[in-house]
């Protein structure tokens, strides 16, 4: 263990908030490059830092009563940890423990912003995705399509954001040989994309 890990360790109140923060950030910046560079053993033990420095900051608070702004930003850290370490382990082929990543972060955003939020949308895209790689195909269409839902619930039907969840459902459709749905799926995305580069 090098002397930037051994810090990690330390409490969140002996070190203070503050100092807490600057090394989780830094720690995610280095496990960003290091997976950019596929450097994958690095990114999961910097995610995995960053990750305890997040719940650190987080002990003995609870998402749902997360009433003040500095309570809500120490959450979104710890929901992106989760994500990334989830994102990491769901390229590498580790399903379960991307699973359980996953989970845990969207357990957490449900109890922050609700279950109508784009940010919650984002981690229904994500585990749909994951469930396409089980072969859950159920469990992953009705993913898609709650996160479907809530985006063009609150960014409207032709929005850029629609365009990743029609692309990967469509994939989805096609592997399970529906054809028909498919298409539609990918005629609608690249509609949307047509308007989207009219509109530049």
């Amino acid at each position: 263990m090098d002397a930037s890990e051994s810090q990690v360790v330390v409490s969140s109140s002996s070190r203070g908030r503050d100092a807490d923060i600057v090394s989780w950030q830094a720690l995610s910046e280095e496990a960003y490059k290091a997976f950019e560079r596929k450097r994958y053993v690095q990114a999961e033990e910097r995610f995995q830092d960053a990750l305890k420095l997040a719940e650190g900051l987080t002990t003995a608070k609870h998402a749902a009563k997360a009433a003040s702004p500095e309570d809500r930003q120490d959450f979104e850290r710890l929901t992106k940890s989760l994500n990334n370490l989830a994102a990491l382990y769901h390229l590498q082929g580790k399903y379960e423990m991307a699973e359980a990543m996953y989970d845990r972060c969207l357990d957490l955003k449900l109890d922050l912003y609700g279950d109508d939020h784009l940010e919650v949308a984002v981690n229904l895209h994500n585990l749909a995705a994951l469930q396409c790689a089980k072969l859950r195909w159920e469990k992953a269409e009705i993913l898609y399509t709650r996160a479907l839902e809530i985006r063009e619930k609150h960014l409207g039907n032709e929005h850029a954001d629609l365009m990743p969840i029609l692309k990967n459902y469509a994939i989805m459709l096609r592997k399970i040989k529906r054809d028909d749905e498919a298409q539609a799926m990918e005629e609608r995305k690249s509609r949307i994309e047509s308007l989207v580069a009219a509109a530049k």
